[in-house]
């Protein structure tokens, strides 16, 4: 097996294992808002799926709309919540 798809298969099996967890976006105050800048941004924190690597985005409302429309038009890829996961939401 070619080794790009040997890492790809490892990676996939790795994902696979992992569970969905709650997250928020929060909204932020751009503080040093610059002309023509957004005033408003959201946050997420979020970590690798190993969970390490933790990081945080911020996002504009804008750039929000693409990832929503993308789930919408592949429902079927997106991963399930548990039972406890959903029971907390």
């Amino acid at each position: 097996m070619p080794k790009k798809l040997s890492e790809d298969k490892t990676k996939a099996l790795k994902l696979k294992k992992c569970k969905v967890k709650q997250g928020r976006l929060i909204p932020v105050y751009n503080k040093d808002r610059k002309f023509g800048a957004n005033m408003w941004y959201y946050a997420l924190w979020l970590e690798d799926h190993d969970g390490k690597n933790e990081r945080c985005l911020l996002f504009t409302e804008k750039e929000l709309e693409g990832p929503a429309e993308r789930a919408k038009k592949n429902i079927e890829d997106l991963p399930k919540k548990g039972f406890f996961t959903d029971l907390m939401d």
